[in-house]
Formats: C-alpha cells, structure tokens, sequence
C-alpha cells in the first residue's frame, strides 16, 4: 500500500507517532516482521488492487454519466 506525503503528514502529526527513541524502535521491529509476513504482503496486494478497480470503475460510471456523490470519489482517492 502507498502512502501519500498528505497521509505522511498526518500519521506524523498524531502523539503515537512523536513518541522518539522507543517508538522508532518499535515501528522498525514492527515493520521488519510485516515485511516477512506473507498473509500480510496478500492483504495488502489485494487491497491495493480492490482500490485501483474501485477507482477505474467509478471513473467508467462517470464516463456513463452516472452522478457519483463526493464521499464515495474522497473515499476512494479521487
């Protein structure tokens, strides 16, 4: 999954992520072990992919001149 500078941004802004020296250590040992977890790789690959055919279809129903409401297009990135 691929995060944007703007989720960057807010994730660092968020007190459990200012937590310093502990909470890098954390988020280092945290990721390593995502990294080797296959269920989690699936997961993310198919979400990541569920994302992009959401937002392809949405885009064709507008191209169809389906009214698409503003808080499904913000949910799905566009």
């Amino acid at each position: 999954m691929k995060l944007t500078n703007e989720q960057i941004t807010e994730l660092k802004s968020k007190p459990y992520f200012q937590e310093g020296f502990i909470g890098k250590l954390f988020a280092r040992k945290l990721g390593k072990m995502l990294k080797k977890d296959k269920d989690f790789k699936n997961v993310v690959d198919r979400l990541d992919s569920a994302s992009e055919k959401l937002k392809q279809t949405i885009i064709d129903a507008e191209k169809k001149g389906v009214i698409i409401p503003k808080e499904l297009k913000q949910y799905a990135g566009l």
